[in-house]
Order: C-alpha cells, then sequence, then structure tokens
C-alpha cells in the first residue's frame, strides 16, 4: 500500500482488505490531515512511515464514523487531535470495546489500544485545521453522524458512501432507508461541487455523480419492486446486504 496524488494536495493509499481507502490532506505548510487510516498492522506502519518520508507532520486525524475499520491509528502518526462526530466520540465512550471486537483479530495491542481512543468532537462544519477550506457534511445514512469532507479543491471524502464495489448499507436501525435516502440528499449538494471522489471502499472516481445516481436507481429499483441491474449485487458480500435493503424497502 502507497500512497499516490489523486490531486494537487491530495494523496490515497487503497488496503488490501476491501479496497479500503486512507486519505492524506496536505495542508501546504509541511502538514497533514491523515482520514481513516487503514487496515492491517503493516499497512499502518507504511502509511505513518510514507508521510514521515514525504517531510509532512500529521497535524490531525479524521474518523469518518464509528466502525471499527475508519476508527484506527498507528504511533508514528503521533499524538495528535483526532476528529469525528459528536455522535461517534458519544458511541466511544459507551461502547468502545463491544464497536472494536472485530479489530482484535488482525491488531496488535498496541494499534487496538489507539484503536477509537481520544477521539475530539468536531467543533463546527469546518475541518479545524490550517490548511484550505475543508467543509464537512454530517449525515446518518450508514452509521449515526457519519461524516463526509469535501476539500476547497472539489475532492470529497466521503466515507462509506457512494462506492463501486458495496451497495447502499444502511445503519443497522434503519428499517425503512429512509435515512439512507436523507443521506444521499445531504450528499447531493457536496457531490454538485466535488470533481473527485474517494469511497471509504473502492475506487477513486472523476465522476461523482455517476455514483450518486447509481445509488438512487438502486433504492428508487428496490421501493418499486423493479429487476434491479446493479452490477453491485452480483459482487462478494453484496447478495446477503441486497436481500436485507428489499426487506428495509418492503417495511417502507
Amino acid at each position: 500500500m502507497s500512497l499516490a496524488e489523486l490531486a494537487p494536495g491530495v494523496l490515497v493509499a487503497t488496503a488490501r482488505t476491501y479496497s479500503t481507502t486512507s486519505t492524506v490532506l496536505l495542508d501546504g505548510h509541511g502538514g497533514a490531515a491523515v482520514i481513516d487510516p487503514a487496515w492491517h498492522p503493516d499497512e499502518l506502519a507504511a502509511l505513518a512511515a510514507e508521510v514521515a518520508a514525504m517531510g509532512l507532520a500529521c497535524a490531525l486525524g479524521v474518523a469518518t464514523h464509528e466502525h471499527y475499520d475508519h476508527v484506527l491509528w498507528h504511533p508514528g502518526l503521533g499524538a495528535v487531535p483526532r476528529w469525528a462526530s459528536a455522535a461517534t466520540v458519544g458511541r466511544y465512550a459507551a461502547d468502545r470495546g463491544a464497536l472494536l471486537s472485530p479489530a482484535a483479530e488482525f491488531l496488535t495491542p498496541e494499534l487496538l489500544d489507539l484503536a477509537g481512543r481520544g477521539l475530539l468532537p468536531l467543533p463546527g462544519a469546518a475541518l479545524p485545521w490550517s490548511g484550505p477550506e475543508v467543509e464537512v457534511i454530517t449525515h446518518d445514512a450508514h452509521a449515526p453522524g457519519h461524516l463526509a469532507l469535501l476539500t476547497h479543491g472539489g475532492v470529497l471524502v466521503a466515507g462509506d458512501m457512494l462506492s463501486d464495489i458495496e451497495l447502499p448499507m444502511p445503519a443497522d436501525d434503519d428499517q425503512t432507508l429512509d435515512r439512507y435516502r436523507g443521506g444521499l440528499e445531504a450528499l447531493a449538494r457536496a457531490v454538485s461541487r466535488a470533481r473527485w471522489l474517494i469511497p471509504g471502499h473502492g475506487t477513486p472516481t472523476a465522476e461523482p455523480r455517476r455514483r450518486l445516481d447509481a445509488d438512487r436507481r438502486y433504492l428508487d429499483a428496490i421501493a418499486a419492486g423493479r429487476t434491479i441491474d446493479d452490477p453491485r449485487v452480483a459482487l462478494p458480500g453484496m447478495a446477503e446486504l441486497h436481500a436485507a435493503n428489499l426487506r428495509r424497502a418492503a417495511a417502507g
């Protein structure tokens, strides 16, 4: 796993598990924001080493949402502020052990101790850093208080939304898909201004609107009982999710 420049000031690395992306934003002054660093211990170590080798100092971290693969960290990135939504911070204060239980299978004890530890609630709708403005969008589609970040240059870091390898994956308690649709609409305003999209799992794209349209078409089709022609349905792990989404659509 290595960082590649997607756009000026935006670097992306893709992990070997679930095509999980780690995003690094440059502040233009030798500092960096690291968003959702992932996944395995060797990949986290390599990410921290590469940031340092570029002469960058990690200034802050961001966890887009509560799921264990998005709250990871490495000591090589430093003891810096790690921001998340108030909902995510609250969840880790109340139930950190349960949220991180799947991560115990692949993290070292040191990295497990760092995961989700000391998260701070974002103080507003912009990233608190010295770099160009980064807008923060908050919604409840995939998880309560899920964040997306839109850079000044038009790169949308979407977390676990708008993926080319995953169907819409609503929060567990979203039994009618209403919150998921609401989340898509919150993202639509950002998508209309985005030149690039980085999903939490999958391939970055220069056509963000196509990803949004694909998710809308999928949700409209299952709501109407139409035949689904979305190629993601046939991808590994998606059959069970699709079946659950059909049940949710019927309940709605």
